[in-house]
């Protein structure tokens, strides 16, 4: 596995998938002053949540037994001041429910704001202008 050099403001978390449906609770994404705990992570995924400004980098892939967490992320993020930059360089892979969650995200945006994808995969642009996220405030940085 490539380790993932430290970047000076960031924390980070990683994605644990739920054993089943009744797992136990998890813990918000939203961590106390002091900084988050590092949750064990399946290998492939880890998140890390940047701020200031509010931001995600993402490395690995997000998939179904990743989901909740990536959608908790993003809430989390979108929560924040000022607009959301998702560093996505990492990202090896997202399933189409990720994406979704993506223009999910978007929608629930007040007037402004705007979420940012910073070098998104190419199949991440692709499903996203399948599914339809331009009346969203997703903007897609070039290549």
């Amino acid at each position: 596995m490539t380790e993932v050099m430290p970047i000076p403001g960031v924390v980070r978390l990683t994605i644990q998938p739920r054993a089943d449906s009744g797992g136990p609770p998890r813990a918000p994404l939203s961590a106390p002053p002091s900084g988050p705990a590092p949750r064990s992570a399946p290998p492939g995924l880890a998140v890390n949540l940047v701020d200031p400004p509010a931001g995600i980098e993402v490395v690995g892939e997000i998939d179904r037994t990743t989901r909740d967490t990536w959608s908790e992320a993003l809430t989390a993020a979108a929560a924040g001041a000022g607009d959301v930059h998702l560093h996505l360089a990492g990202l090896r892979f997202i399933d189409v429910r990720g994406a979704w969650l993506i223009t999910d995200a978007a929608g629930t945006l007040p007037p402004g704001k705007r979420i940012f994808l910073h070098h998104p995969p190419r199949i991440l642009r692709t499903v996203l202008t399948l599914i339809g996220s331009d009346p969203l405030p997703v903007v897609v940085e070039s290549p």
